[in-house]
C-alpha cells in the first residue's frame, strides 16, 4: 500500500500498464511467435462514482498461471534490463496501488484452455495478514483467445474525480501519443502496435518540423559547414561494454567480473548506440520547444531543455537557449534514443550518473558552450556537433537584418501566432498541413514582400499592363479569374497571400470567417473604382479576400495589407449583427481583432528593449573583429576611469574567466557602458564601416573635392549615430518608464533598430 504514496502522474500509472504489455509483444517477437496486429485498449471512468474502474487489455501472448504469481509481486520482474521496457518489477505495484484499492488480472496463453486470474484487495490483506490470494479460473470466451487484462476498481476518490474530468482524459491521451510515438505508427521501433482509449485509436504525436517527411530538403548553404539540413540525423554506434545484469552496472574497461557483487556469470558485452534527430520547429513557442529522451521506445523525458545550458566546472548553469529572444521561446526539437543508460524506477528521467548519459551529451551538443564566444573565451575545441551547428544557424527568432532572402534561409514565419494556428492543424492531422510547405509560402512572401518594398516606389507591387474590361470570376475564388473582350480571352493573374489567408475569430460576437487572400492587380475587375481591396462571402460562410498591394494607401506606415482585413472583417461583422437588439460596437470588434491578430505590427516595449540590447551586443562583437591585440588595448585604455571601472564591475558579474583576454581581444566592447559604444563610432567611424560592421562605403568615399568628402561622411556619421542612440535610449531605459511612452517615440526607435540591422556584415558561416 506504500508503494501508491509514490507521486506517479495518472497517465504514468497507465502507461505503467501498457509497457507491460508491449513487453509481451517483444517476447512474443524474441520467442519466434510475433502477435498479428497488436493491440493495447484502455479504458477510463467518465464519471465520479464507485464502481468507476481503470482497465488495460491487450491481445499479447498472456501468461501461464506460474508466471502470473510471479508478475504481480512486488520487486520481481521476468524481463533483462536491456531489452525490455519493464526493469525494476515495481512499476505494475506503484500504478495499481497509486490508483486504488482492487486489482484484477485475466490472462491466458494461446493453448491454454482457460484463463487465469486473480485479485489482489488490500483491505482484504490486510484483515487476512497474509498475502496469499486464491487463483481464479474461468472458460475462454474463444479459445483462441490470448492476452492480459488488467482492470483497477474502487479508485480512489481523488482518482476518480481526476478522471470524471473530459480534460484530464484527454490529457491521458495526449501523452500517450507523445509517450509512445515511436511504435504507434507502422514501422514503428523496436515494434509497432495500436493503442486505443475507449473506442478512439492514439495516433503518433509527431514533430511539427521542417524538412518533415512529404516536404522537400530546406537545405540552408553556408560557407563554414557547406549545405545544413535542419533535420540533423544522429546514428553513432559506441564500442560495446560489459554489464552485469545483476547489478545494473557497467564494468570498467578490461574488467570481466563485476565489482559490486564478484560474479561473472551475469557480465554480458551490451551494445551502445546513440541515435535519433534534431531539428528545428515550424514555430516559436515559450514550452513546446525541447529534446525527447527515448528507451526502448517509450518517451522517457520530454521537451527537455538540459542540453540548451552550459556548465562550466564549479560554476552556475549558463543557459544559452532561447536568450536571442525577448520572449524567451525557442523551436529546436529532437529525438534522442539511448536504450543503454539507466533510468528512475518511475521512469521519469534518466540516471544523470550513468555514464553513458555525460557520452550522449558529448555526441549531440559537443564539448564546451554553444556560444562561440564563449567557446572562444574558455579555449574550447572545435565543436561540430548536431547541436552546435543548428544552434548557429537557427538560434535567432527573426533574421537580421529583416531582409530578402533571409526569412526563406532561416525558416521564419513573420507570423508566428499563425505559425502556431497552423501547426494546432498539424497534430489534428488535417493532410493539408502535413508537409511543411503553407509555412514555407509565408516565408517566401515575407522576402517576396521585401523585395517588392526594396524595388518598387512606395513598397508597393509593380501592376501588370494591358488588363481591362469586365471580368467573369471564378466561382471557387480560384487564382485567376477571365477577362472577356473582342481580342480573346486573357488571364488576370491572383496570386494567393498565405500571410493573410487563415482563420479569424472574433470571440465578442462569435463570428469566424475562414479567410482565402490574394493579391490583384488595379484592373482586376473584382476592384472598381480604384478601390484598394474588396471581399467576397462565398454560399459557405468563407471569404475571399483581394488586395491591392501597390495601391497609393499602403504606402503609409500607419495601414498595413493586415489592417485592410482586419477592417473588412469588422464591417462583416457588423452587417451580420444588423436587426440585433444589442449588437456588438464596431470599434470593439476592430479593437479585438487587432489585439489577437495584429501583434507583429504591434510595438511591444518589452520585445523592443530584448532586441536592442542584442543589436547593440552584436554591433559590439562585429567592430572586435576587426582588432588586433595594440587597437584593442588601446581604445580600452582611452576610456574614462569610470568607464574602465564599469566595464570591469560587468564583466566580473558575468563571470568572464579572462578579463585580459576580453580586453585584447576587444570584447570589453559588449560588457562597456552602451554610450561608450556611441563615443567610440563618432571618434573611430572607421572602424565600423567598409565591410568592418555596415558594408557602407565610407574611406573610400570620393566626391572630387576633399570638402565635398568630409561632408558626406559627417552627414554618414550623423545619420549612424541618430540611430545609436535611440538604441541606446531603448536599451537603458527603465522598463516602467517604456510602458508610457508615446508611440511616436517608440515608431521612432523601433525604425531606428531596423535601418541598424541593414547592410551588417556577417562573419563566416552565419546566415
Amino acid at each position: 500500500m506504500m508503494l501508491g504514496e509514490i507521486n506517479l502522474a495518472q497517465w504514468r500509472c497507465v502507461a505503467e500498464l501498457v509497457d507491460n504489455s508491449v513487453d509481451g509483444f517483444l517476447r512474443a517477437v524474441r520467442e519466434g511467435h510475433p502477435i498479428t496486429s497488436p493491440k493495447v485498449h484502455v479504458t477510463l471512468p467518465t464519471s465520479d462514482q464507485p464502481q468507476a474502474t481503470v482497465v488495460v487489455k491487450d491481445n499479447g501472448p498472456g501468461m501461464d498461471p506460474a508466471m502470473l504469481e510471479k508478475a504481480v509481486r512486488a520487486g520481481w520482474t521476468a524481463n533483462d534490463p536491456i531489452n525490455y521496457l519493464g526493469m525494476f518489477g515495481m512499476g505494475f505495484n506503484i500504478a495499481t496501488a497509486r490508483l486504488g484499492t482492487v486489482t484484477r488480472v485475466w490472462t491466458s496463453t494461446r493453448d491454454a484452455a482457460e484463463r487465469s486470474g486473480l485479485v489482489i484487495d488490500f483491505d482484504q490483506l490486510v484483515r487476512q495478514r497474509h498475502f496469499r490470494t486464491p487463483r481464479l479460473a474461468e472458460a475462454k470466451r474463444d479459445r483462441h483467445e490470448h492476452g492480459t487484462e488488467v482492470a483497477i476498481e474502487r479508485l480512489k476518490p481523488e482518482q476518480r474525480q481526476w478522471f470524471a474530468k473530459a480534460a484530464n482524459r484527454s490529457k491521458v491521451g495526449k501523452e500517450l501519443s507523445k509517450a509512445y510515438t515511436s511504435m504507434l505508427g507502422t514501422g514503428g521501433y523496436p515494434i509497432s502496435f495500436q493503442l486505443y482509449i475507449g473506442p478512439e485509436r492514439v495516433d503518433p504525436l509527431r514533430h511539427c518540423i521542417w524538412g518533415s517527411e512529404g516536404s522537400p530538403p530546406r537545405i540552408v548553404p553556408t560557407t563554414r559547414w557547406g549545405p545544413v539540413n535542419p533535420y540533423q540525423q544522429i546514428n553513432v554506434q559506441l564500442p560495446e561494454r560489459r554489464f552485469c545484469t545483476n547489478c545494473w552496472q557497467w564494468l570498467p574497461p578490461n574488467e570481466g567480473i563485476c565489482p559490486a557483487c564478484g560474479e561473472a556469470r551475469n557480465v554480458v558485452p551490451r551494445e551502445r548506440r546513440v541515435y535519433g534527430w534534431l531539428g528545428i520547429q515550424r514555430y516559436q513557442s515559450e514550452t513546446e520547444y525541447g529534446i525527447d529522451f527515448v528507451r526502448h521506445g517509450r518517451k522517457i523525458e520530454m521537451g527537455n531543455k538540459e542540453l540548451f545550458y552550459w556548465s562550466p566546472e564549479g560554476e552556475a548553469q549558463e543557459e544559452e537557449y532561447p536568450i536571442d529572444d525577448p520572449r524567451h521561446k525557442g523551436r529546436i526539437v529532437g529525438e534522442i534514443h539511448l536504450d543503454h543508460c539507466r533510468v528512475a524506477y518511475t521512469k521519469d528521467r534518466f540516471d544523470r550518473n550513468d555514464p553513458a548519459w555525460e557520452e550522449m551529451v558529448k555526441l549531440v551538443r559537443g564539448p564546451g558552450p554553444l556560444r562561440p564566444e564563449r567557446a572562444q573565451e574558455v579555449g574550447s575545441p572545435e565543436n561540430r556537433s548536431p547541436l552546435y551547428i543548428l544552434y548557429q544557424l537557427f538560434r535567432r527568432p527573426m533574421p537580421k537584418p529583416r531582409t530578402a532572402p533571409n526569412y526563406q534561409k532561416l525558416l521564419v514565419v513573420p507570423n508566428n501566432d499563425l505559425a502556431e494556428q497552423m501547426a494546432r492543424r498539424f497534430y489534428a492531422g488535417d493532410p493539408a498541413y502535413q508537409t511543411d510547405e503553407k509555412w514555407y509560402q509565408l516565408a517566401a512572401d515575407e522576402d517576396r514582400r521585401l523585395v517588392l518594398a526594396e524595388t518598387t516606389p512606395g513598397g508597393g507591387a509593380a501592376q501588370p499592363e494591358g488588363l481591362s474590361g469586365l471580368g467573369e470570376e471564378s466561382g471557387s475564388g480560384g487564382q485567376a479569374g477571365t477577362t472577356v473582350g473582342s481580342v480573346g480571352v486573357v488571364t488576370i493573374p491572383r496570386t494567393p497571400n498565405p500571410t493573410l489567408t487563415r482563420e479569424y475569430r472574433e470571440e465578442t460576437t462569435g463570428l469566424h470567417w475562414n479567410v482565402r487572400a490574394f493579391e490583384v492587380a488595379a484592373a482586376d475587375p473584382v476592384l472598381s473604382d480604384g478601390q484598394p481591396w474588396a471581399s467576397r462571402v462565398l454560399p459557405d460562410g468563407s471569404v475571399d479576400f483581394y488586395l491591392n498591394p501597390g495601391h497609393e494607401i499602403f504606402r503609409s506606415v500607419t495601414l498595413t495589407p493586415l489592417d485592410a482585413l482586419i477592417t473588412e472583417l469588422a464591417v462583416l461583422a457588423m452587417d451580420f449583427q444588423r436587426g440585433s437588439d444589442n449588437p456588438v460596437p464596431h470599434a470593439l470588434v476592430l479593437s479585438n481583432l487587432r489585439e489577437k491578430y495584429a501583434v507583429g505590427t504591434r510595438l511591444d516595449p518589452i520585445e523592443l528593449q530584448g532586441e536592442s540590447a542584442l543589436t547593440l551586443t552584436a554591433i559590439a562583437r562585429a567592430v572586435a573583429r576587426g582588432f588586433d591585440g595594440e587597437t584593442s588595448r588601446r581604445l580600452f585604455e582611452g576610456l574614462s576611469a569610470a568607464e574602465q571601472e564599469a566595464t570591469q564591475q560587468r564583466m566580473a558579474t558575468r563571470r568572464t574567466p579572462n578579463p585580459r583576454e576580453a580586453i585584447s581581444t576587444g570584447r570589453f566592447l559588449e560588457f562597456a557602458p552602451r554610450r561608450t559604444m556611441l563615443r567610440l563610432f563618432e571618434s573611430n567611424p572607421e572602424l565600423f564601416f567598409d565591410g568592418n560592421v555596415w558594408d557602407v562605403e565610407y574611406g573610400t568615399l570620393d566626391y572630387g573635392s576633399p570638402a565635398s568628402t568630409e561632408e558626406a561622411r559627417a552627414q554618414l556619421i550623423r545619420y549612424y549615430a541618430s540611430l545609436l542612440t535611440d538604441a541606446i535610449w531603448l536599451a537603458e531605459e527603465d522598463p516602467t518608464d517604456l510602458a508610457r511612452t508615446s508611440r511616436p517615440r517608440l515608431l521612432r526607435a523601433a525604425v531606428a533598430l531596423e535601418l541598424l540591422g541593414q547592410n551588417v556584415v556577417r562573419p563566416e558561416g552565419e546566415t
